[in-house]
């Protein structure tokens, strides 16, 4: 078995306890209520609590009859679903936010470990019916795959309540296959080699406890691992075979929604305040705040607010519980409605707890006050990740509109895969699998031959693309041979980004194809970690591919890293390769005021001068580099771009400016063989610059700036088309100082 496979899955019939059922609903409103006999208790202790940044130990022990709401009565738990979970974290939140988030997501995270294979759910659950744990599920660190398990290092962020917990949950990216894939672990806090940070110092939500852990070498069983994905989805984790219809719920649907109930909670407790003192209270001047119409206008808006945001909530948490017990299928515009509406309704209470703090003096300031605390308290919670306004209202509304995701997109793969029970489960399987022409690689390091190989069969959430063209890339021969991610699964299809078409005819750029299926075959399998951009049908395909992996490499270096600047002087090493033409280029429409080139084929340079490419250029590999790179600058380089590193950079740090700023693309010509000057290192920025650096977002919109340019004729580049049974003379070339990008027509 290998990690990237659902555990085994227990036998039953899954799914058959939920909302509507009489016995169920009923157990659900006894556990709301017997939750708001807490509500005095933890208001009482909320000082306390933001003293100590996280909950006092005896808050745990009251609320233990909530913890195990949401285990699965097979293992002695109540079995709830989501009204429990939400209903019990707004009437928590009328005592204290804080103490709200942390018990909701300690009682949540029970129903996460109901998610691990049925082993590790027998032990965890032996003996107790409950487990206290964090879960910082955001990859970090690093993980490595080991005999019977993995070893994990790194600091996790992010993990509320871990000051009150046994265990936690983490995620980190592991390669799997030849694939890197978030797998998420659960994992003993009291072991050697993991320390909780006392790192939480914050104006709001202080006593969540919300620290991050540090893992030094863990080791963790395999039996403690399931990938991310399948944790977040429908019915790919093993818990799906349980009972209880909510252990089928996504995201959107279960976390999403707790924390727009404990947003709720907040604000329905400040109203509550608020109208008892309203009477009580005095302005500046002596006149109670009821007998100020200013104050009655005030209180009149924050109360319609929080009418909005109730009617809100109860509708989207009616309509997902529905949904969601019928299993029925999610549609992204769905997914987008949902999302926006929860984010909306935590707005509206940040909104109505701003207007009537503002009308009530100072006095709610006193740090033994719950208003000050619960105006500090909101605005964390209107920022954290999945309420973001800026972040998840373009979201949503682009999956609204129908305008799709986009590879920076959070949890993207639930939005394109959410539903209901999949067609494996269902018994439907996938369609029968064809054989398609493509370049096969047969062993590790080896020379791929075209073949037949199985074409990709998309499972929800993938896509496959057609393939017109692929683009060849140094980095192709590194992955083959092993590096850098390890040993490539073999058989499997080379190639890493190329052009084609979705199956609804839209033309595309993509790369970081789904492992085993690369660039180089009939059809490519995109995944969640796939990038793929639209591109105009004008655009000639080749050019397309070749703007990729080294038109961005150019453009990122230059503007996102060096950040040229109008009338810097800019040299270009190793100009004549498929990342320089593309760099003089750029260096230009960036606004340089002059551009020198240097490379080996000065046929391509006298070319590039001539069409105006490059100012000047000089030919490395003569006796005294450095002399001739000083010399054909005006004054100084202000941005160097170097594709080729080895003695081209100690020959040309010295023709550079204090203040320049040196980026390093590549090593086609090694690693320097010399020790560089003190003096020319002094006040210049040095950096190295590889794809995996660059945010999602600045990759996409970077391609889609290189495509805009060359669809209006301001950029080209000279590109060698090769037939896919050419593959063999193809691959013997990439790393050969090719002055023509080099694809593959497929």
């Amino acid at each position: 078995m290998t990690t990237v496979e659902s555990h085994p899955v227990r036998a039953g019939e899954p799914a058959s306890v939920g909302a509507g059922q009489p016995d169920f609903e009923q157990r659900t409103d006894r556990l709301i209520e017997k939750a708001k006999v807490l509500i005095p208790t933890l208001r009482a202790r909320a000082q306390e609590a933001a003293e100590l940044r996280h909950q006092p130990a005896q808050t745990i022990q009251d609320a233990e009859f909530l913890m195990d709401a949401l285990t699965p009565r097979v293992w002695g738990g109540q079995g709830l679903g989501s009204r429990a979970l939400c209903e019990v974290a707004r009437v928590l939140a009328h005592g204290d936010a804080s103490a709200a988030w942390t018990l909701a997501f300690l009682i949540e995270h029970s129903w996460m470990a109901a998610h691990l294979s049925w082993d590790a759910q027998s032990e965890i659950f032996d003996g107790r019916t409950f487990v206290l744990a964090a879960a910082p599920l955001t990859p970090a660190g690093k993980a490595e795959k080991v005999e019977g398990g993995f070893r994990v290092t790194g600091t996790f962020r992010y993990a509320s309540g871990v000051w009150n917990s046994t265990h936690t949950f983490l995620s980190s990216m592991v390669t799997v296959e030849g694939t890197l894939t978030p797998m998420t672990f659960f994992v003993e806090l009291a072991q050697p080699g993991v320390t909780i940070n006392d790192d939480w110092h914050m104006s709001g939500m202080s006593a969540t406890g919300s620290a991050s852990v540090t893992l030094d070498d863990v080791f963790i069983r395999e039996t403690y691992s399931i990938p991310l994905e399948h944790m977040l989805s429908v019915d790919k984790h093993p818990g799906a075979a349980h009972e209880e219809k909510f252990l089928r719920y996504p995201p959107f649907a279960s976390l999403g929604l707790m924390i727009t109930a404990i947003a709720l909670g907040s604000a329905e407790a400040v109203v509550d305040i608020v109208k008892a003192r309203l009477g009580t209270t005095r302005a500046f001047g002596g006149a109670t705040r009821q007998d100020l119409p200013q104050s009655r206008m005030r209180f009149a808006e924050a109360w319609e607010k929080l009418r909005c945001a109730q009617m809100l909530y109860r509708h989207i948490l009616d309509d997902s519980i529905r949904k969601c017990d019928a299993l029925e299928p999610w549609s992204q515009q769905e997914i987008g409605q949902i999302e926006l509406d929860q984010t909306t309704i935590v707005h509206l209470a940040q909104e109505l707890i701003g207007i009537l703090c503002d009308g009530m003096g100072s006095s709610p300031y006193q740090t033994k006050e719950a208003l000050q605390r619960y105006r500090r308290d909101i605005d964390v919670i209107a920022n954290h990740a999945f309420m973001d306004w800026d972040l998840v209202a373009e979201r949503s509304i682009r999956y609204v509109l129908g305008l799709g995701t986009r590879s920076t997109d959070m949890f993207r793969s639930q939005v394109t895969s959410q539903g209901g029970v999949s067609s494996e489960r269902l018994g439907g399987g996938r369609n029968e699998e064809k054989p398609m022409k493509a370049a096969v690689l047969n062993e590790v390091a080896g020379v791929p031959a075209v073949g037949e190989f199985a074409a990709p069969q998309p499972a929800p959430g993938e896509q496959v693309v057609d393939v017109i063209v692929a683009a060849l890339n140094p980095i192709d021969l590194r992955l083959a041979a092993g590096g850098p991610f390890g040993p490539p699964i073999v058989p499997s299809v080379v190639g890493s980004e190329g052009v084609g078409r979705l199956a609804d005819g839209t033309k595309v750029y993509f790369s970081d194809a789904k492992a085993p299926y690369g660039a180089l075959a009939e059809q490519v399998l995109l995944g969640d970690r796939s990038r793929f951009y639209p591109i105009p049908d004008g655009l000639d395909d080749g050019l397309a591919a070749a703007l990729g992996t080294s038109g961005v490499t150019a453009l990122t270096a230059l503007q996102w890293r060096a950040q040229v600047r109008a009338g810097d002087e800019v040299l270009v090493l190793g100009a004549t390769g498929a990342v320089g033409q593309i760099g003089v280029q750029v260096a230009r429409l960036l606004g340089a005021g002059r551009v020198v080139g240097a490379g080996r084929s000065e046929e391509t340079l006298v070319k590039m001068k001539a069409d105006g490419k490059i100012d000047e250029f000089v030919i490395l590999g003569g006796e005294d580099d450095a002399t001739a790179l000083k010399a054909a600058a005006s004054v100084g380089y202000d941005v160097v771009l170097d594709t080729v590193m080895g003695p081209a950079f100690a020959a040309a740090l010295p023709a550079t400016k204090i203040g320049a700023r040196y980026v390093v693309v590549g090593m086609s010509g090694g690693a320097p063989a010399t020790t560089i000057a003190y003096p020319f290192l002094t006040g210049r920025s040095i950096f190295g610059h590889l794809k995996p650096l660059v945010p999602l977002d600045e990759w996409e919109a970077s391609y889609q700036q290189l495509v805009g340019w060359a669809n209006a004729g301001q950029i080209d580049l000279e590109v060698e088309r090769l037939p896919l049974a050419a593959i063999g003379e193809a691959w013997s070339r990439v790393d050969k100082g090719n002055h023509k990008k080099l694809v593959v027509e497929i």
